[in-house]
């Protein structure tokens, strides 16, 4: 394997110091890391990328000697002045024929793996190039025998180096590198296996990765391994992998197909892999959850329905009347002109109420991704209110305020939030319909906290009991007769969705409440 284009491919950041501290090879990994490019830094000392200075050239003395690693958390500053941390870990290495070469410094970092395609080839074609010249020369005279064994062992003495550089940047890595026959037989993987597979290297080797490929994406990796036309915007390949266990789990593979340049059949597959699981899981779940919000607030119309009709209704009626009353006066011979520009101002008034009403109702049956901005979360519980004015009316119901004042604005999806707070309240409602409860109370209290708002509602019914409290989120569990049974795993999954939490007291000494906290921003 070529030293260089192994040193590029690895994705966590690497770099090559001389005894000095200076660095003398910066791979793709340390670019995308610290913003500067290879050209910028070469010659450096490395600790321009740190917060403070450290003394890199005791270190990798102390290192060289001991042959020992040097490991430490660090901050470092990217080239545009952000910061941000990493582990450092700095190894001593063999030295070379130049004796530059002194040790490599690796940061532990999420990043792209950078494609060195070229840079492999080219060297491949140099070392073989080399070798075809060493033989050359041994079979056309015999005088320079002595002079081509010393190259040879020369040669040799490379390979070694470098053979012994990849397995130190392999076992060093985290990401999961591997490398290939044509018909997908591990030739070699690095320790991380152990972590993302369960499998030890020495299980894996001689084994087919297509056995641990989930059946669904074996087309998908088949065509990935087997294309033989090179593609510099290659993305990378997501596909689902058998653990030790038996779990399935998500990876992410940058893969390099080696080719014989002559017969352009495959020789070796290289691939540089990632568990992703979280990520992809954390996505689905994202959209499951708008999904199944966007299908509760589509089932809550009904229910809504008589309630925006009662209220749209009422500044209707005011218009008619406005309206008639201009017409009566009209009809008179004598008429007062700033009476009747009075009456009409009422009646567009209400027209505008009654716009805002249809507006709101057609916002909160909108179907989109979460949009957040900034909002007084005083007014939006005071709107969401309103909203459902007429079933409070209904059901008798009182609603208390208790508002924190100088409450700062909050980036929050405003209709999400009034689904939150609208099933709440009608989950309220509904759990104070037993005739022995005489008084029917909804206490809603906002206070500031240290890094957000608090949100708690409470109401004169039975609560929840400790049994409860920890099924209520499942999706489908309601103690309701007619419930649903996905409000309440809706609502905390907006607020997570907001950077928030959901917290349920259970009923203790008559005392039961709902709250979940909003950040001012995230």
């Amino acid at each position: 394997m070529d030293v260089q284009g192994l040193f590029d491919v690895i994705t966590d950041s690497a770099v090559l110091l001389d005894k000095s501290g200076r660095v003398i090879n910066w791979n793709p990994g340390a670019t995308a890391l610290f913003g500067y490019s290879k050209k910028e830094v070469v010659g450096w000392s490395i600790n321009f990328i740190y917060d403070r200075n450290f003394p890199f050239p005791k270190i990798i003395q102390e290192s060289v000697a001991q042959q020992k690693k040097w490991q430490e958390d660090t901050i470092y500053i990217r080239k545009n002045g952000m910061k941000g941390s990493c582990k450092s870990f700095l190894s001593p290495l063999p030295p070379n024929e130049q004796n530059k070469v002194t040790a490599i410094l690796m940061h532990h970092n999420t990043s792209l793996s950078k494609k060195v395609e070229e840079e492999l080839q080219k060297a491949n074609a140099t070392m073989l190039y080399q070798l075809q010249q060493l033989l050359s020369g041994f079979w056309s005279a015999n005088a320079l025998l002595i002079d081509n064994m010393g190259q040879l062992e020369q040669t040799e003495r490379k390979l070694r180096e470098s053979e012994l550089r990849f397995h130190l940047l392999a076992e060093n890595a985290t990401d999961v590198i591997s490398r290939h026959s044509a018909d997908g037989t591990y030739l070699y993987v690095s320790p991380a296996c152990k972590i993302s597979m369960g499998y030890s290297p020495e299980e894996l080797v001689g084994k087919n990765i297509y056995k641990f490929i989930h059946h669904d994406d074996f087309t998908k990796i088949k065509k990935s391994f087997t294309r033989r036309r090179e593609d510099i915007h290659n993305k990378p390949t997501v596909y689902r992998i058998k653990r030790k266990e038996g779990e399935f789990r998500w990876f992410e593979s940058n893969i390099r197909i080696i080719l014989d340049e002559q017969t352009r059949i495959i020789n070796e597959i290289q691939l540089a892999s990632r568990d992703i699981t979280d990520r992809i899981l954390d996505k689905k779940a994202r959209l499951r959850g708008q999904q199944l919000a966007h299908v509760f607030r589509l089932s809550s119309m009904e229910e809504m329905a008589s309630g925006m009709a009662h209220e749209i209704s009422q500044p209707l009626a005011a218009i008619v009347n406005f309206t008639r009353g201009c017409v009566r006066h009209l009809e008179n011979s004598e008429h007062d002109r700033d009476q009747l520009r009075n009456v009409m101002e009422k009646a567009v008034v209400q027209a505008e109420r009654a716009g805002e009403i249809v507006q709101r109702l057609k916002n909160f049956f909108c179907k989109g991704q979460l949009v957040k901005t900034p909002c007084k979360i005083n007014n939006v519980i005071r709107e969401t209110v309103s909203l459902i004015k007429h079933e409070l009316i209904a059901s008798k119901t009182k609603i208390d305020f208790d508002f924190a004042k100088e409450v700062p604005f909050i980036f929050i999806d405003k209709i999400q939030m009034q689904q939150v707070l609208q099933n709440l309240i009608q989950n309220a409602i509904e759990a104070m319909q037993d005739k022995h409860i005489k008084e029917k109370r909804i206490h809603i209290q906002t206070e500031a906290i240290e890094d957000g708002i608090n949100i708690t509602i409470s109401d004169t019914g039975a609560g929840f009991s400790k049994e409860l409290i920890h099924k209520v989120f499942m999706p489908f569990f309601t103690t309701k007769a007619h419930g649903r049974g996905m409000g309440l795993a809706i609502c905390r999954s907006i607020i997570e969705a907001h950077g928030g939490q959901f917290t349920i007291n259970p009923n203790s000494n008559n005392h039961s409440w709902i709250r979940f906290s909003l950040p001012f921003s995230i």
